[in-house]
């Protein structure tokens, strides 16, 4: 079954082990050389020594220390000794330990100048100092672990026990630095507040003084007792008010008149009024009765009407005397009530005045408060910076392990660079071959691919040596005397008819087709050889059977209108006259004729198979040349009546896609694939040994 070009074109592990094998000398000669390469080069690296110390910083020191707010350094757990790391790291600190050992007069910090000699350079020997200095943390602890490496152990283990009394002495004259800052910031800053809290207790001083603010609170309680009883007076005049006021309107609507009066129930309230009445109306009662018995002019009747007269002229001016008082009365009660709205205003406007009092003198106690109490926080931070700076911080740091000069050196490690360059080599090498392998030689991969399809490799064959052709189209190609490239060409056409004659032992094969996998340089000339091959030992015929691009005429010699193939399937030539014969040789050569527009219309033809299976009878031998199998169909109609086809692919040209897509279409039509034959292979090596004499017998071979 055919498979695909991945699965054809894959490189497992036994063509692995067999490239092993097969380059085994090349490979362990490579990584013996690199590997030599890599230890010499490590060798020549210079020595390299390590120093290291371990530093120890104190957390305890936060006691006294200032707030965050103020001291910049402050830090807390890691974060301090991260930010111990950074300064460390810092070019500035690096400036101070160059400064402080002079390292920028040791050649090993020197800068090579242009010309090539080195001179002092103080940044350069800070970048270096900078790049061979590790710090690490010891895990779980407050202490840190300085490492240098230099080529001279006497100077990593003096720049590293320098780094940390030198950070120690830097940290502490950063930090009394910042504490002079902060106590001349806060020294500042206590002078503003002391002013601006003067100011405020002498803002508050008069406001109360102007105001008469002795006890304001006592005099707002005042006021708001005040309002409440005048509130209880308004309402009382106001309930009297209304009253009084009810009945003043029953007085005015009565508009004077007695019995109307008599009606309002404040005037009838009066005992006066009440008494006068009821003796009035017994004498009116006596009246009438009197009236009923005398005359008007009896002077029971006039005494009777006199009596009548006097009490009602009596309570006439008794109801204007209740009245007037009864007025006066109201006006009285009016005007309280207006005197206790006029008192209740002025309580509220002063008790407004006290709260508008009481609300200025909290935000001046507030301002006042807030002013002293700022004033004692920078006050005792104040006094804090002086502790610290009496106290100092030369506790918080500690070296707790020395450098001592190392007295063996930590690179180069030979026998490690040697064993990583062995590795490498061996890697390098084995890839480098392989490469070379996979993409140089084109051949293998072929190799594997037929394998892979169950191919047959039926011969390798190189490059065609260069011949030139006769003229006579009759006579046989003269020959030169064979180079040794003929020899190994000769050769390999025998190989390739022996292998063909041993698989005719099983079956006969006498009809071969001949066909490329693409268009490629003297395509022709393995055809040619092969049948001449054959006619050596047998009779044999070669018929160009290519109607589109015919070669086998051309490197005969032939000329364009000789009778062929073409020809004699349109029966406008007989096979005589349509074949030609070979001088002293039974090689038959049948060209292909005039080229036809549609050269499938001939090969189609029943004829032209008739008469491939007669030729199988006449000759031992019949080789087809066809076009490509790629390009044309022609190959496949052609392989339909042959006994066997042979596939050609021209190293040189053709790639694995090429090569597995003629497989596929021969197999596809059921062509009879006897193998794959490779042309222009190089490094092919003759089976026969060529010595002084060998060349006559292999010419001798030619000749017959």
């Amino acid at each position: 079954m055919y498979k695909s070009s991945s699965d054809s074109s894959g490189f497992d592990l036994t063509d692995f082990l067999g490239f092993l094998w097969q380059k085994k000398i090349r490979i362990v000669v490579t990584i013996v050389i690199l590997t030599v390469l890599g230890t010499s080069y490590v060798q020549k690296q210079p020595r390299v020594y390590s120093a290291s110390s371990t530093l120890l910083f104190s957390q305890d020191s936060d006691t006294f220390s200032i707030s965050s707010n103020f001291n910049p350094l402050s830090s807390k757990g890691n974060n301090k000794i991260d930010t111990y790391i950074e300064l460390i790291r810092s070019r500035q600190f690096a400036l101070e330990v160059v400064q402080k050992l002079q390292l920028q007069t040791r050649e090993e910090f020197k800068k090579i100048a242009l010309d090539g000699t080195r001179v002092e350079d103080v940044q350069n020997a800070v970048s270096k100092l900078l790049k061979h200095l590790q710090l690490s943390k010891v895990s779980n602890t407050d202490m840190l672990k300085v490492t240098y490496e230099s080529t001279l152990p006497y100077t990593a283990a003096e720049v590293v026990n320098a780094v940390g009394p030198s950070f120690f002495e830097y940290q502490i004259q950063a930090q009394k630095k910042k504490s002079d800052e902060t106590s001349q910031w806060l020294d500042g800053q206590l002078l503003s507040l002391s002013s601006q809290l003067e100011s405020a207790q002498t803002e508050l001083e008069q406001f109360m003084q102007a105001n008469g603010l002795i006890d304001l609170k006592s005099q707002v309680e005042l006021a708001k007792a005040e309002i409440s009883k005048l509130i209880e007076h308004r309402l009382t005049a106001e309930k009297m008010l209304s009253s009084t006021a009810a009945s003043m309107s029953q007085i005015n609507a009565a508009q004077g008149k007695i019995e109307s009066l008599l009606q309002v129930p404040v005037i009838m309230s009066d005992v006066l009024i009440r008494t006068l009445s009821a003796e009035l109306f017994k004498k009116q009662l006596e009246l009438q009765a009197i009236s009923k018995r005398y005359k008007y002019k009896h002077h029971r009747f006039i005494a009777a009407q006199v009596a009548v007269d006097a009490l009602q002229d009596n309570l006439e001016k008794t109801l204007n005397k209740v009245v007037v008082s009864f007025k006066q009365e109201y006006d009285a009660v009016q005007e309280r009530f207006n005197e206790v709205e006029s008192q209740l205003s002025l309580a509220k406007s002063r008790h407004a005045e006290l709260g508008a009092h009481e609300f200025k003198l909290a935000s001046l106690v507030r301002k006042t408060e807030a002013t002293q109490k700022l004033y004692d926080v920078f006050l005792t931070r104040l006094q804090e910076t002086e502790i610290l700076q009496d106290l100092g911080s030369g506790n918080d740091f500690s070296v707790v392990d020395f450098a001592q000069v190392p007295t063996n050196h930590i690179k180069p490690r030979v026998f490690l660079g040697a064993s990583f360059s062995l590795i490498l080599s061996s890697i390098f090498s084995v890839g480098f071959w392989l490469l070379i392998y996979l993409v140089a030689d084109k051949k293998t991969r072929f190799i594997s691919l037929l394998r892979n399809h169950g191919i047959a490799l039926l011969g390798e064959i190189p490059k065609p040596p260069k011949t030139r052709a006769s003229t006579d189209s009759k006579r046989l190609l003269k020959v030169k005397a064979p180079s040794k490239a003929e020899l190994i060409y000769a050769e390999c056409v025998r190989a390739l008819r022996s292998d063909l004659m041993v698989r005719s032992d099983d079956s006969p094969i006498r009809t071969i087709v001949l066909a490329s996998v693409q268009f490629g340089k003297k395509r022709s000339k393995l055809a040619i050889e092969l049948a001449k091959s054959f006619a050596s030992l047998d009779k044999s015929i070669i018929i160009d059977a290519d109607l589109r691009q015919p070669q086998i005429g051309i490197e005969y010699g032939f000329e364009q209108l000789t009778p062929g193939l073409t020809n004699f399937i349109s029966r406008r030539n007989s096979f005589s006259d349509a074949t030609f014969r070979e001088k002293d040789s039974q090689l038959s050569v049948m060209p292909s004729g005039s080229i036809p527009s549609d050269p499938l219309v001939y090969l189609t033809k029943p004829r032209f198979g008739e008469f491939i299976k007669r030729l199988g009878v006449l000759f031992e031998r019949v080789v087809i040349e066809t076009p490509p199998v790629n390009d044309f169909g022609d190959a496949l109609v052609v392989s339909k009546v042959v006994d066997g086809v042979i596939l050609l692919c021209d190293l040189d040209v053709t790639e694995s896609a090429d090569l597995l897509e003629a497989i596929q279409r021969l197999q596809d039509s059921g062509s009879p694939l006897l193998g794959v034959v490779f042309e222009n292979a190089k490094n092919i090596k003759s089976k026969m040994s060529i010595r002084n004499g060998g060349r006559n017998v292999v010419k001798k071979v030619i000749n017959t």
